[in-house]
């Protein structure tokens, strides 16, 4: 089956791919190509189809969409390009086309449908809670767990670390206003994201503390939902529109100064991605802009108001960092992290090789290709081990659970915590949450 190309999309493609030298300098940054050794899977190898596809009667072939899927979506081509090729720009949208033609998997697409809707998702997510240990139980030939009924399509089928599940989530564990500790410096909105809300819940709990020990108001609405990332980088804009319409209705009333975010992926959602995929002439895309530029990522927005120094207890530990490619490549974030480690660990702080190599999580990428994506992450695992740190900190949670899995599963003892873990305990949050709650 031949495609058709909408016509301001086929001239953009064209005029990217005008730049590609066929150099191969992406080579040497792609984390897929470093695991297989396949030309194919390559920026440069993937450019070449995306070029037969405009200029003959290529076909949207099955070997076509597994090279555009078996792509993590980690910005290192684009960023590395010296033509600066924005490879990124042109495999989503790529993906835009297969799912006009070809549609999604059923896997996806009952994935994505359930997202729309919200309440039906919570509850769905409330649900797993309880029922997480008839569904998963303990791998027999070492750590994680595994499906005890065949889930291939989910991508659980493979012995992996499986985070408990938590039984209230965050958006029911906090108020919607968390207000600040002494004089009120600023309003912002808490982004809580999928991965905090329902996941990891203390790590959204301790960003409101640390916020409000900043003089920071947070309000978290009830109302946001999933940023959307995982159904525009599949290729699925209608209910991706849906969505962030939801989002940007969330936010766009509220009395705010800024938006916080925790989330290399939904940071970069905010900041750029929400009015790419509106479009101009959607009645949302000023808002998106608007918000766009309000976005800030936590450790982004500490190091612009200033980090309370005075209050901070040294860690003891050896603490590395990992970049997060949405977070490093795509929202240009890489100093600000390692500003708060410093202040945090001192000269227990250590650069790890490649601290900006991918994970291999890729979002719904390791659901798919969870063997590929563990050949990937034993590489960083690797570059932890070598560090020789305690603690790997992260700005993303979805790499957290990744790496998190990967260390586990390789035997390497080192804790992996969002960076907002480690401010709170050195600003004592957690010891206080336990007064608290006695």
């Amino acid at each position: 089956m031949t495609t058709k190309i909408d016509a301001n999309k086929r001239e953009y493609w064209e005029r990217e791919l005008s730049k590609c030298i066929r150099c191969g300098t992406c080579r040497q940054f792609c984390p897929i190509h470093q695991v297989l050794d396949d030309e194919s899977y390559t920026a440069r190898g993937k450019l070449y189809l995306v070029d037969q596809l405009l200029h003959s009667d290529f076909l949207l072939s099955d070997g076509f969409v597994e090279m555009i899927s078996k792509c993590v979506m980690c910005k290192a081509c684009a960023a590395n390009c010296p033509s600066g090729v924005n490879t990124y720009q042109i495999f989503m949208e790529m993906r835009q086309e297969i799912v006009k033609e070809r549609g999604l998997s059923f896997t996806k697409q009952s994935i994505f449908r359930a997202l729309h809707w919200r309440k039906f998702f919570d509850f769905g997510l409330s649900c797993g809670a309880w029922f997480q240990r008839l569904i998963f139980k303990p791998a027999p030939d070492g750590p994680g767990q595994v499906a005890r009924v065949p889930l291939p399509m989910a991508g659980f089928n493979q012995r992996r670390i499986i985070p408990n599940l938590p039984k209230r989530h965050l958006k029911q564990l906090v108020p919607l206003e968390s207000k600040a500790q002494g004089k009120e410096r600023y309003r912002v909105g808490f982004f809580t994201g999928c991965m905090l809300n329902y996941v990891y819940p203390q790590i959204g709990q301790d960003l409101i503390r640390v916020l409000n020990l900043h003089g920071v108001t947070v309000i978290t609405p009830r109302e946001q939902h999933c940023c959307a990332t995982p159904l525009f980088t599949s290729g699925e804009v209608e209910i991706a529109r849906d969505l962030i319409h939801n989002n940007l209705t969330a936010f766009g009333g509220l009395d705010i100064d800024y938006v916080i975010t925790a989330c290399g992926s939904g940071g970069l959602a905010w900041k750029e991605e929400f009015a790419k995929v509106l479009g101009e002439s959607h009645p949302d895309y000023g808002l998106a802009l608007e918000l766009g530029r309000k976005t800030k990522d936590i450790s982004e927005f500490l190091i612009m108001i200033g980090l309370n120094l005075e209050e901070l207890k040294p860690l003891q530990q050896k603490v590395t960092y990992h970049d997060s490619c949405h977070l490093n490549r795509g929202q240009k974030i890489h100093e600000e992290p390692r500003q708060i480690l410093r202040a945090l660990a001192g000269e227990n702080y250590v650069e790890m090789k490649k601290a900006d190599a991918c994970c291999g999580s890729g979002g719904s990428f390791n659901l798919k290709y969870y063997e590929l994506s563990r050949q990937i992450n034993q590489k960083k695992t690797g570059y932890i081990a070598e560090s020789g740190a305690d603690v790997v900190a992260v700005g993303c949670p979805a790499c957290l659970m990744h790496i998190q899995d990967g260390l586990e599963q390789d035997g390497i003892q080192v804790e992996v915590k969002h960076i907002v873990e480690l401010l709170a305990e050195s600003y004592g949050l957690h010891e206080q949450q336990k007064e608290e709650r006695s």
